[in-house]
């Protein structure tokens, strides 16, 4: 059993899981403290929000479908700056820890953040790094990882190693002061350029990735694939030519 540290909160959105997420659920409480994880569910509609409330859960509902990306600027907001009921302290999370609704994400990999934490607490965000070979990961995955952490990389300066993998530890301040535009999944590639734009550190632990059966993907790959582009060029070119690391101007998206 992880001694689990006081500031450090699991935040999972959720969107059409809920099976996956009872399941993985009842793994992560053996690990993780229930009072430290948050569920935001994006208008899931198939009971995620019902199931929490019954099993006291720490959960967050969106009325109208909103992406990934909004769902965890909602449990950033929260975690950082919320309360989890009227009258209760603040919450004041140092790390928050993103993991998938669908149990692709492995349990044992916990300590891995929590020590690159301990190591490196100046870290602004820790990703997961996935092993991409073919058939530890579909060679479409593959391919879009590759390409898009390639891009980034480019972009950054630095090595973005595994820009797509959701499995991340924010720092709270980070999290906190970071204005993100986007409100789907092009958020956690926005999240990254902002970071490197603020010279805070972006470090990377290597993961297990585990494609389950009765799993889904939510992503439309090639309306979302030109959606990423559109949405990281016009943020690198903010912060480029407009000095626009948290400016709050234009729609989300």
């Amino acid at each position: 059993m992880i001694e689990w540290p006081s500031g450090t909160y699991v935040l999972i959105p959720s969107y059409k899981s809920a099976g996956q997420l009872k399941q993985f659920l009842n793994m992560l409480f053996k690990i993780v403290p229930k009072d430290h994880v948050l569920i935001v569910d994006d208008a899931s509609r198939d009971g995620t929000y019902e199931y929490c409330l019954e099993s006291d859960i720490m959960c967050l509902r969106h009325d109208v479908n909103r992406g990934k990306g909004a769902a965890l600027k909602t449990g950033f907001a929260y975690l950082t700056a919320g309360s989890r009921a009227v009258n209760a302290s603040a919450i004041n999370a140092k790390w928050i820890l993103t993991m998938d609704a669908d149990g692709q994400h492995s349990l044992s990999d916990i300590p891995r953040f929590l020590e690159m934490a301990r190591k490196w607490p100046h870290t602004g965000i820790c990703i997961g790094a996935r092993d991409m070979r073919i058939g530890a990961m579909p060679p479409t995955r593959i391919l879009s990882n590759r390409l898009t952490s390639l891009i980034l990389t480019l972009l950054t300066g630095q090595r973005i190693k595994d820009s797509q993998c959701g499995y991340r530890l924010y720092s709270g301040p980070l999290a906190a002061s970071t204005h993100l535009k986007y409100n789907r999944f092009q958020m956690e590639s926005e999240v990254i350029l902002k970071t490197a734009a603020k010279k805070i550190p972006i470090t990377f632990v290597r993961v297990q990735t585990l494609y389950l059966k009765g799993g889904r993907s939510h992503i439309s790959h090639l309306i979302d694939t030109v959606r990423w582009a559109v949405a990281v060029f016009g943020v690198w070119y903010g912060i480029r030519f407009k000095g626009n690391i948290n400016g709050k101007s234009g729609k989300s998206a």
